[in-house]
């Protein structure tokens, strides 16, 4: 999943200062090829179309579906983009299924042949920092796919550690990152989602390594807040930090795809 930076002081990232480089965006109509429940929470959404073949993506990036609704108009939804194969024209998207929104809806009914009519991408310019000697990625559940995407994208040469928060052991997924990748997974049983404090007991013991470092964090927009404080604290830059606010506990994303910020 995806959702615009809402963070004022943190609307940029790596990407910021090269975003001539990215890949521009580009309005597609696409299909459902295939669907797999990858865990308890999670389903991978295969998307194919001759428009995806050739198409290139920066780690870390998105697509924009345009969904319907109950109340029959479209919202706007992103999801981060898990992989892609531009040969074969397919784009594979990893949905988080609780809740029932558009989103959680369109994602429990998807299935083969199923249209996308209107889909634009790749967004989003936090992607990246090639030059860090160190990253480090944090969030929960919805944070997986661009996580993963980004850690198999890390050079061979890369230090790399993520920690991840999970409802459900069982939705832990492989990675397969060349580089030297750490990946730690954090259970929260049955507690409710959007809450910090695990993520940032686990920050706190973390030795942030040498060297100039990078780090991206996903979650619920007021932990994402209070992980990007936590972490500004210890000393990082602000140019090193880069957050991002996926959802908003308790309020539906608005209707542009992007969570409101707490008040």
């Amino acid at each position: 999943m995806a959702g615009d930076p809402t963070l004022p002081s943190q609307d940029g990232g790596p990407a910021a200062a090269n975003l001539a480089l990215l890949p521009p965006p580009q309005t597609m109509s696409l299909t459902v090829a295939d669907v797999e429940d990858i865990g308890p929470s999670l389903r991978q959404i295969r998307l194919a179309g001759d428009a995806l073949r050739g198409f290139r993506f920066a780690p870390g990036q998105d697509l924009m579906l345009r969904l319907p609704r109950r109340e029959g108009d479209l919202v706007s939804r992103r999801y981060t983009i898990r992989r892609a194969d531009p040969v074969q024209g397919l784009v594979d998207l990893n949905v988080v299924t609780h809740g029932d929104g558009p989103a959680a809806q369109w994602a429990a009914g998807a299935g083969p042949g199923r249209p996308l009519p209107e889909v634009v991408g790749p967004r989003g310019k936090i992607t990246l920092d090639d030059p860090a000697d160190w990253h480090l990625f944090v969030g929960d559940e919805t944070y997986i796919p661009g996580t993963l995407a980004m850690l198999e994208a890390l050079p061979r040469r890369a230090s790399a550690q993520a920690i991840l928060e999970l409802g459900d052991p069982a939705d832990e997924q492989p990675v397969l990152s060349p580089g030297q990748a750490e990946l730690r997974w954090l259970w929260r049983g049955a507690a409710e989602p959007g809450h910090a404090g695990l993520l940032l007991e686990a920050v706190d013991e973390i030795r942030l390594p040498r060297g100039r470092g990078h780090v991206y964090i996903a979650a619920e927009v007021s932990v994402a807040i209070a992980l990007r404080d936590r972490l500004l604290a210890r000393g990082l830059s602000r140019d090193q930090v880069s957050a991002k606010g996926y959802w908003s506990r308790g309020r539906a994303n608005a209707s542009r795809g992007e969570p409101d910020p707490p008040v």
